[in-house]
């Protein structure tokens, strides 16, 4: 017999205080991944933070493994022969680098008014591996009997390049199915994919001459202001709007920058200026494609360098579903070569595309709006995570309408995911923890043909 929503929600209202405990207890630890720490791979704190789940693990039961300190698994169910499934999270964060900006400390755990949890991590992503845990717990307090073989995996360098499953990709079996929660219900049926070329132009400066620049970090945001700093003493600024690339208009710091140069530097103006025009647009850069269901190919420079004579901009390009990366990076070099410049891919990560018609969209669809009655459609997502790397995977939630920074407590432009007094709302917590109790419900009462037959 299925557990009923109205039991799991009291047993959920019931354990609240556990289920914030353990979510603090996660925040406390400054899990940001340091793939350059001497503690391999990715610092002494990520390697705390899958110990104490591991810690939460065994509290409750449940068997955990280690897959080199890289990625952890939490064993909820094991039955031979039947289909996997995977809920994946991440326990690293993004830095808190502006502590004093913060009106709450960043790695202690707050909860104010009895609803509103702060700290960096709370939402991303921390929450719904804790919630997931306790997601378990409930269905198997309540008497549920798991057919299929259910796991939490728990990767530790999602916010730095998502090394951490690309590494446990390749070594070792994934599961049948994946959900990771670390988007917006009711499901990430796609993701445009990224990649980032790097044009290089020859730039001589005088003998003893040195220039470097002053950039936005993020590759994927256009920066507000580039700054150039020859070693003579010329100093040239450049500013434009800084929006992430998909969302960027034609107003570039880069190529303002290579403007600036062109009169600063006459003797490679000609240079300089052709590096301008080739990156002005996509059609210029000769890779120019849109489809029907994610829009447009777009790509812009984002970041600019000078080594050893040579100068640099990398354009950052967001790919639809159906753009092959590879045919992209061939039309960008050809282009290239016609104005004596240099392209390479730096990185790429390809598009990943799910049918909208897939029996498992449909059902993850139906409990979601099941239990909360929002009528939202499956959506394709221009960010990346853990979905775009792994076979037959998912983006299901945790996002939905609802979320909200009081301005009593949330100062404007803090209180969001990778914001300052980044938060978590336990409402939206409980309505989680509904969906995905309901949705784990479902999915383990599926035929098996729903994962591997003719109609999947």
């Amino acid at each position: 017999m299925m557990p009923a929503l109205s039991d799991i929600t009291a047993w959920i209202e019931s354990r609240k205080k556990e289920i914030i405990s353990d979510l603090f207890g996660l925040v406390r630890i400054p899990s940001v991944s340091d793939p350059g720490s001497p503690v391999k791979p990715f610092g002494p704190a990520c390697r705390d933070t899958l110990e104490q789940m591991y810690i939460f693990a065994s509290r409750d039961g449940y068997a955990s493994r280690d897959y080199a300190h890289t990625v952890g698994q939490v064993c909820f169910s094991e039955n031979p022969g039947a289909p996997s499934v995977g809920v994946w999270c991440h326990l690293d964060v993004v830095p808190a680098p502006d502590p004093e900006h913060w009106v709450f400390p960043p790695f202690q755990g707050t909860l104010v008014e009895d609803r509103y949890l702060i700290g960096r991590g709370v939402q991303d992503n921390k929450m719904p591996a804790a919630a997931v845990l306790h997601v378990m717990n409930c269905l198997k307090q309540l008497g549920w009997k798991p057919k299929k073989s259910w796991s939490l995996y728990l990767g530790t360098s999602e916010e730095n390049g998502m090394d951490d499953v690309r590494w446990f990709a390749r070594h070792y079996p994934c599961p049948d199915l994946s959900l990771v929660p670390d988007t917006g219900f009711p499901v990430c049926v796609a993701q445009r994919g990224c990649q980032i070329l790097r044009y290089s132009s020859p730039l001589p400066l005088p003998e003893g001459e040195t220039l470097s620049f002053r950039c936005g970090t993020n590759v994927s945001v256009t920066p507000r202001e580039v700054a150039a700093c020859f070693s003579s003493g010329l100093a040239l600024k450049a500013s434009g709007h800084g929006y992430h690339v998909f969302k960027a208009d034609d107003d570039n710091a880069v190529l303002h920058m290579l403007d600036k140069l062109a009169v600063a530097c006459p003797s490679s103006a000609h240079a300089l200026r052709s590096l301008a025009r080739l990156l002005s647009s996509e059609e210029a850069m000769g890779i120019a494609f849109r489809d029907e269901g994610s829009g447009p190919l777009k790509a812009r420079p984002t970041q600019i360098d000078w080594e050893h004579g040579n100068l640099t901009a990398d354009v950052y390009g967001v790919l639809p579903v159906s753009c092959d990366p590879d045919k992209t990076l061939e039309k960008a070099q050809a282009a290239a070569r016609e104005h004596g410049i240099e392209c390479r891919r730096v990185s790429v990560r390809p598009p990943c595309f799910f049918r909208r018609d897939h029996p498992l969209v449909r059902v993850l669809t139906e409990v979601y709006r099941g239990v909360t009655g929002d009528p939202a459609e499956p959506f394709i997502m221009t960010g990346g995570n853990y979905a775009a790397l792994l076979p037959n995977a998912l983006g299901f939630g945790p996002g939905m309408p609802g979320r909200e920074f009081p301005a009593h407590i949330f100062p404007q432009g803090h209180g969001d995911y990778h914001q300052c007094d980044e938060s978590e709302d336990w409402e939206h917590i409980v309505k989680f923890m509904q969906v995905y109790a309901m949705a784990v419900l479902k999915l383990d009462s599926l035929d098996d043909r729903a994962f591997f037959g003719p109609e999947a």
